[in-house]
């Protein structure tokens, strides 16, 4: 069944990310690790290069996601957990990507979500946003191993 008549899709979308942010609870800061500028020095072993610079900060509303593992090879390792992080919304599409991560500064409710940074896999919007939605990863041994 097709749309008709005059909707006004922006006006709806500008409510809505109004409306939306109210379920932001959490604060996180998406880095750009720049490792494509590190150097390791075998003699202090160490890198040496441009470090980790903050692309954005700001209010977040994170959630796991569904499944419980994603696959590592033919394996699948519970450990590896999804997430979506949905921030406010930016049409200009270039400043988060694959590679990234994302640090949670204020975890909300949920003060365990502080302990992860999360690995950025995509970010994306939809034909008329109300967010952000960043598809992340991470490795939930690392924190039990800390």
């Amino acid at each position: 069944m097709a749309i008709s008549g005059n909707i006004n899709f922006e006006g709806i979308a500008s409510a809505m990310r109004e409306t939306v942010a109210f379920w932001y609870n959490a604060t996180v800061e998406i880095v750009d690790p720049n490792t494509e500028n590190l150097v390791w020095n075998i003699t202090t072993n160490s890198y040496t290069g441009d470090v980790a610079t903050s692309v954005w900060s700001g209010t977040a509303r994170i959630q796991p996601l569904k499944r419980s593992s994603s696959p590592n090879g033919d394996v699948y390792d519970p450990s590896m957990r999804s997430f979506i992080i949905q921030v406010p919304y930016d049409n200009t599409g270039d400043y988060i990507r694959s590679g990234m991560s994302v640090r949670v500064t204020d975890g909300g409710e949920n003060v365990f979500l502080e302990e992860l940074e999360l690995s950025i896999d995509s970010a994306v919007n939809s034909s008329y946003g109300w967010n952000t939605t960043i598809y992340c990863s991470v490795d939930t041994k690392s924190v039990a191993n800390d």
